[in-house]
């Protein structure tokens, strides 16, 4: 297998970005800022001889993707398993966490919540409907294992969202960075492991 070339990215900025809002899987599209980041990503990416850009299929990835596509002139394939983790009943909230039980609010019927720190840093933890952040790593790091041993392209992108991009980079020793909108590392895959 010859060695494959993965940049990663992620999406611009949505207006839930703006204000803090958990989207997960809500299908929210990038605001005016994200069309200018999406824009600007697209710009450092034109003499990266990317051959395909595999792409989470929620808009704001897939709006990111289209803009970069257009601007390299390449293709875009959508792939579910780079979607964002499944934040289930947190999904549209405004979620704090504290470790002062007097601060609670789990009334879903509100726009901000104030959760248990223990739960929300908890891997295995699942909100109802959703997933744990522990199965969207793994869900992630096949889909990326899958995509690059199966993509007939040398040089390829993902366009995905915070929680696969961390998941992804993990393969390659993690990273202590806060991922920004639209930010993009590159990565090399030599048929066996992921490396920076």
């Amino acid at each position: 297998m010859t060695v494959k070339t993965i940049y990663v990215f992620r999406h611009g900025q949505t207006d839930y970005n703006a204000t803090r809002r958990a989207m997960g899987q809500m299908d929210i599209p990038l605001n005016e800022t994200g069309l200018n980041q999406a824009s600007e990503l697209a710009q450092k990416m034109v003499n990266m001889n990317i051959q395909a850009i595999y792409t989470s299929p929620l808009q704001r990835a897939m709006q990111t993707a289209q803009q970069v596509a257009n601007k390299i002139n390449t293709n875009i394939i959508s792939n579910s398993g780079l979607m964002e983790r499944n934040l289930g009943v947190l999904q549209g909230h405004i979620v704090r966490e504290s470790d002062n039980p007097d601060e609670y609010q789990m009334d879903y019927e509100q726009l901000q919540l104030c959760m248990p720190a223990k739960l929300l840093g908890n891997n295995d933890w699942k909100p109802d409907g959703g997933e744990s952040r522990n199965e969207c790593l793994r869900r992630a790091q096949k889909t990326i294992k899958d995509i690059v041993k199966k993509t007939p392209y040398d040089t390829i992108a993902i366009s995905t969202h915070t929680g696969p991009m961390l998941a992804i980079l993990d393969l390659a020793g993690g990273t202590d960075k806060r991922i920004g909108n639209c930010d993009y590392v590159k990565l090399i895959f030599d048929g066996k492991k992921f490396s920076k």
